[in-house]
Order: C-alpha cells, then structure tokens, then sequence
C-alpha cells in the first residue's frame, strides 16, 4: 500500500464522518436561514479544517509501508483527529441557536453564551417542547406595576429585556401582531442599495405586499427576515442593513 492509497482511504473515512455531521448542523443545530447568519457555514468550515484536512494529511506525510512504528503514528493520528473533532463539534454545538425572540419590532437569535455573557443561566431547554431554535416574544406584562417590577429587574441587572425568560411567551399567538411591525417598502428600499430586494422578490414570488421584513440580528449577520402574511410563516433572509 502506497501513502497515497492511505490517504485515500483515510479521507473516504473522513468525508464519511465530515457528510453526516453537515446533515446534523444543517437541519437540526442550524435550520433554514440560522445556517447563514448565527455560525453554520463557520462550523462546517470547522470540521472541514479538523476532519478533512488534518487527518489524511498527516496519514499522507507519515505513511512508509514497513516503518518502524508505524501503526503507533497512525493511532497517534486517528486519536489527535477524534480529539480535535470532539472539540470542534462541542464547539458547534454549544453556539447552535436555541432561541429566536421578538422584541421591540426586532428578532434576535440567542445562543448559550448569549445569556451567560449577560450573567444569566440559560433556559432550560427540556421545558421546550419546540423543535431549537424556540421561536418566543419577549413581552413586558400588562398590568403596570408588574410591568414595573420587570423593569426594576433588568434595570439593577444590567440586562435587555428580549435576554430575560420570564418575559417568553410562545411566537404563534402573536404573529399578527408581529407582522404589522413589518417595515415600509419606502424605508427598506432606501436602506438597500446592492438592489436585494427585487433579487428576493424574485426568487420567492410575489409583491412585497405579501410579506412582512423585520429586523433581524444575530451573532455573524444582522440583515432582515421575511415572512409570508398569509401562512405566517417565516421566509428567508434579505440581506439589507436593518436598523440597530
């Protein structure tokens, strides 16, 4: 056997490893539009590093058919791989999305470390009985003076509302109210100057009548989302500068 036939089976191996993680972060941690703006496309970028490249090149510049020690180097390197693949992985999927919440006419994707960077633990997602990210509205209560409370608390804790979980409360109920917030096509037209728009338009049909765009920020990306009024359902992406 030749190093490069080493090498070809190591990557055959790799890619086998490298396609089944995609379909993980592509359709469970990072669904829809959270793979082009919460960190999806960095992951995979991650793995491709650590499973495709790593591993078979070390197989390629250590493989000699009858070196002494050989298969100790070649375990050597199928260990330095899975460890850094772990940790790549871990990676991954402690920055996967696990909220998606309306405040303020905005939405702001939410991961752990989005809570713990406020000092807050994060909610406990076996509550949840939605597939991640848990699409909520953060919502200050109707009657004043708990309304006052709430911000008494966020006040002395030094965090923003759409962070706080006692304000969650579940998206659905509250889509038309969300889809009035929607912007105007003269402000949104005005922000896009790279023509955007009518490229989106384009691609999913219709006018821009027949959705609503709001904000949208997130940990890579802040641009505005699009959601359908009719099905009440959320679209895709629009890369245009929202307002912050």
């Amino acid at each position: 056997m030749t190093r490069f036939h080493a090498f070809s089976y190591h990557m055959t191996i790799s890619l086998v490893i490298f396609f089944a993680l995609s379909y993980v972060i592509v359709e469970l941690w990072y669904p829809d539009f959270f793979f082009a703006i919460d960190g999806g496309w960095e992951g995979i970028q991650l793995i491709i590093g650590v499973d495709l490249i790593l591993g078979p090149v070390l197989t390629l510049v250590v493989f000699k058919l009858g070196k002494p020690g050989l298969k100790f180097d070649l375990f050597c390197i199928g260990l330095l791989q899975m460890l850094c693949l772990s940790a790549g992985v871990y990676v991954v999927y402690s920055e996967r999305p696990i909220f998606f919440i309306y405040y303020d006419k905005h939405f702001y994707s939410a991961s752990t470390d989005t809570f713990t960077n406020y000092g807050l633990q994060a909610p406990d997602l076996s509550r949840q009985n939605q597939i991640l990210p848990v699409k909520v509205i953060s919502k200050m209560p109707d009657n004043p003076i708990e309304e006052a409370d709430f911000r008494l608390i966020l006040f002395r804790d030094n965090i923003p509302a759409w962070v706080y979980e006692p304000s969650y409360f579940p998206l659905d109920s509250y889509m038309d109210d969300v889809i009035l917030d929607g912007i105007s096509e003269s402000e949104i037209r005005q922000r896009d100057v790279n023509g955007h728009l009518d490229r989106w338009l384009s691609d999913y049909g219709g006018e821009f009548s027949d959705y609503a765009f709001i904000p949208i920020h997130s940990r890579y990306r802040d641009a505005f989302v699009g959601i359908d009024k009719k099905k009440k359902q959320f679209v895709d992406i629009v890369e245009i500068p929202p307002p912050l």
